[in-house]
């Protein structure tokens, strides 16, 4: 251990006492001033909502994504797909349904300035669409969105339902559509059934040449029959449908009136309570014997007219569309 002398000791605290009194007086030193706190910071002002509230992109915003577009439901996994405005739109106006009620009342999610005819407000404001308690959203069963949301998505409707641009879709019409034909012996009502529920007598696979389903079907010299043609169409009743013509040509891709073979001859339309069809009647001696005979249907909806085959369509299409004159 060391000792220190008196006088060591006397030195000792003089020296602390100095050194105490300089840092004394160097923390009694002040600041300098912050150039920075004169500076006057406006209040940020409040966010404004700029949209409109009865625009698709608002109503996108606020109701069908976080409502709608939840997991397991109008996520993407089936249309509606309410996950982007872009989305949504296009899978709502002029969209055709897959579930209608019992009446079949709608056929698209949302017509412009049309709330009645617009299934999507029919499942937002009907709770019992086709069973009980299917109100749309589904997240609460039985309990409506808030009326402030309905009354929204209904005045985007009767606004024309524009899109994220203010543009108004137009209705669509696409051209017909021809589904399919059928042949039968003649045409009667039973033979239309017969066709529809038992393969198609004439025209079925069994009935063609090497029992290929794409190949000519078989007809005896003078034999009667009948050709039947189903058609769709998005915006034309199927009575309406324009032109109706199916021809006929011993070439594939001729159908012209010097085309050789060539005949034509107007559809009629037939009707009974659920089933709608276009047909012609005639004989078979009107071709040569042992001769491919290929048809082609036409039909116009007013503003776009459909053939089918098509020449551009692979040679299986026509030789389906093709029937065998046995000798």
């Amino acid at each position: 251990m060391i000792r220190l002398s008196k006088y060591q000791c006397s030195v000792l605290a003089i020296l602390v006492g100095a050194l105490l009194a300089f840092y004394s007086c160097n923390l009694k030193t002040e600041i300098p001033p912050n150039p920075y706190d004169d500076i006057d910071y406006p209040t940020p002002p409040s966010l404004i909502d700029t949209l409109d509230p009865n625009s698709i992109v608002a109503i996108h915003r606020d109701i069908l994504h976080p409502r709608c577009a939840v997991p397991g439901c109008h996520d993407g996994n089936f249309e509606p797909d309410f996950r982007t405005v872009q989305s949504a739109s296009s899978t709502l106006v002029y969209a055709r349904i897959k579930k209608n009620n019992a009446d079949s009342t709608f056929t698209f999610r949302v017509i412009p300035y049309d709330t009645a005819q617009s299934v999507l407000h029919e499942r937002l404001s009907n709770c019992c669409f086709v069973n009980t308690n299917d109100r749309m959203p589904q997240d609460n069963i039985g309990v409506p969105l808030e009326t402030e949301y309905i009354t929204r998505i209904e005045n985007w409707i009767l606004n024309g339902a524009q899109n994220m641009f203010g543009e108004v879709a137009a209705y669509p019409n696409q051209a017909p559509q021809v589904t399919y034909f059928a042949a039968v012996d003649t045409f009667e009502f039973s033979a239309v059934i017969t066709a529809a529920n038992a393969g198609f007598p004439l025209s079925a696979a069994s009935n063609r040449i090497d029992g290929v389903y794409y190949n000519p079907f078989l007809l005896n010299s003078a034999q009667n029959f009948a050709i039947l043609i189903a058609i769709e169409d998005d915006s034309t009743a199927l009575g309406n449908l324009q032109v109706n013509k199916l021809k006929f040509s011993y070439d594939e891709d001729d159908f012209s009136s010097s085309a050789p073979g060539y005949y034509e001859q107007t559809a009629q339309f037939f009707t009974v309570p659920g089933f709608e069809i276009w047909h012609v009647e005639l004989n078979a001696s009107i071709f040569n014997t042992s001769q491919v005979v290929y048809m082609r249907y036409y039909v116009s909806d007013g503003e776009s007219e459909t053939e089918m085959p098509r020449n551009d369509m692979v040679v299986q299409y026509k030789t389906f569309w093709s029937f065998y004159i046995q000798p």
